[in-house]
């Protein structure tokens, strides 16, 4: 090999190798302590009102495995981990509802619409839907009235139309650009047969959150609007029956170190997937924050199989005494 060849080969590996470090994150984005908006007065979290009795299950019904590098900025490329494909069975004396449903029945079909690349990037195993899980354990998937969703992408909103009976609360915004490219696939939500039921915020702050909604008016189930990930993002505090407190954090970061330590997904991820970068750093020092004040509060982003293992899978009832 000549000189000249040595020189283009030496240039052309440093620039692949720079391009593959800025796409998992380097240098990281920095991001700025948190400033709480005007009608925020206290980064407490509310007491509910009297003894709650809700409880909630983890209904995996997907996994993958991948570098951590490739799901937490400045994570390791020498370590796997899993992520979890996970729907919520919330279980509260007025009313059961499910917060996501992660992988439907007809997943399989659905993947089909995305470009190759898509498909390589978020490759899944499936396991039992959540509409066979609730089944299978004698509870009919009718009797699911309400289905929340922490957004619209492919895998919170695959089983949808498993539920055709259940009124559907999303933020309409998440409509507005549900494009294949971004992680939607709209025949998950596509068609007059979907009951929409739109939340509307109210504006009562919760904790460092200037718009809120109490479900149930007993403060043991609050909806909060959360920024950056996509359009229309939201969030869920769960007071349970042990006196706990669960934020179910949506994708908003893959791991629960995104928010421990402020590090955003890797910057690869976030080209495809976020919908804006800034919006989203304010939301992950929000929730740094939150961690920071409230001891008792116990954070479970979508996907971070770690922590939702620890916590158990459906059958088990988290919060429970």
């Amino acid at each position: 090999m000549n000189l000249k060849s040595k020189i283009f080969l030496t240039v052309s590996l440093t620039i692949v190798i720079c391009f593959f470090l800025y796409f998992l994150g380097y240098p990281k984005e920095e991001i700025p302590s948190f400033t709480a908006e005007k009608e925020v007065t206290s980064p407490l979290i509310p007491k509910p009102i009297g003894k709650s009795n809700v409880v909630f299950s983890i209904l995996k019904t997907g996994e993958a495995t991948t570098l951590e590098a490739f799901v937490i900025e400045g994570g390791s490329v020498f370590k796997t981990v899993t992520v979890a494909h996970s729907a919520f069975y919330i279980q509260h004396p007025k009313g059961n509802f499910l917060f996501d449903t992660g992988l439907g029945t007809k997943v399989k079909e659905q993947f089909q619409v995305f470009p190759l690349y898509l498909k390589l990037l978020m490759d899944y195993k499936p396991f039992q839907t959540a509409y066979k899980q609730l089944e299978s354990n004698g509870i009919a998937p009718t009797s699911i009235q309400d289905v929340f969703f922490s957004h619209l992408h492919w895998d919170h909103a695959s089983g949808l139309k498993d539920f055709p009976l259940a009124k559907i609360h999303s933020l309409p915004d998440e409509l507005n650009q549900p494009k294949i490219e971004l992680g939607y696939i709209p025949s998950q939500f596509d068609g007059d047969s979907v009951n929409w039921s739109y939340l509307q915020f109210q504006n009562k702050p919760y904790a460092s959150y200037a718009k809120s909604i109490d479900w149930f008016g007993d403060g043991t189930v609050v909806f909060v609007p959360m920024k950056g990930h996509s359009e229309g993002s939201v969030g869920l505090f769960l007071h349970t029956k042990n006196g706990q407190v669960y934020f179910l954090t949506g994708d908003i970061v893959w791991r629960k170190e995104g928010f421990t330590n402020k590090s955003h997904k890797p910057r690869g991820a976030r080209w495809i997937v976020d919908f804006d970068t800034k919006s989203l750093g304010d939301e992950i020092a929000r929730v740094h924050d939150l961690v920071q004040n409230n001891e008792e509060l116990q954070i479970i982003p979508a996907h971070d199989h770690d922590v939702q293992s620890k916590l158990g899978f459906y059958p088990v009832l988290v919060g429970n005494k």
